[in-house]
């Protein structure tokens, strides 16, 4: 009897070792399967829009950077990212008590994927700006592939290089 009760128990705790092993290791083939798959690390940086230019080659955006926003930053997006065919943008349309707006870049494997700019539906609210009809930005707007990491301040990066 004894000798039943301790096969029986044996074959219990194989059969548990098996089933944790399983569950340890799909975790990991999962991950591995992902990495192949060309999906990588994502990861984003949200920043306060001061102001939102329309141009008619995209839009100008101005927006706070530094850990008390106290620099100013512009990066110029070309409306074909925000078109189905290179979908490197979206916007939202926000209605005034949904929050301010923001712009969301997101980096995939530390290079820029996507951006999404919250904004006001709203043209006529204090974040939208008007750029005059004769500014010329073609310049700006040429050879634009990504938005870089320019997010955070000086002071910040120098309270980077302390540490």
């Amino acid at each position: 009897m004894k000798k039943l009760f301790l096969e029986v128990s044996m074959k219990k705790l194989f059969f548990v070792i098996v089933i944790s092993t399983v569950f340890a290791v799909l975790p990991l083939l999962a991950q591995e399967a992902q990495a192949s798959n060309g999906n990588g690390s994502l990861y984003y940086v949200k920043v306060p829009i001061l102001k939102i230019y329309p141009h008619s080659m995209g839009y100008v955006v101005t927006y706070q950077v530094g850990t008390y926003g106290t620099e100013v930053n512009t990066v110029y997006l070309p409306d074909e990212w925000f078109t189905p065919k290179e979908s490197k943008g979206i916007v939202i349309n926000m209605r005034s008590a949904m929050g301010a707006p923001n712009m969301t870049v997101y980096y995939r494997d530390g290079a820029f994927d996507h951006v999404k700019l919250y904004i006001r539906e709203n043209r006529g609210d204090r974040s939208w700006g008007y750029m005059p009809l004769q500014t010329n930005l073609d310049d700006k707007f040429s050879d634009v592939t990504d938005v870089p990491l320019k997010f955070l301040a000086a002071t910040d990066k120098k309270a980077e290089s302390d540490q």
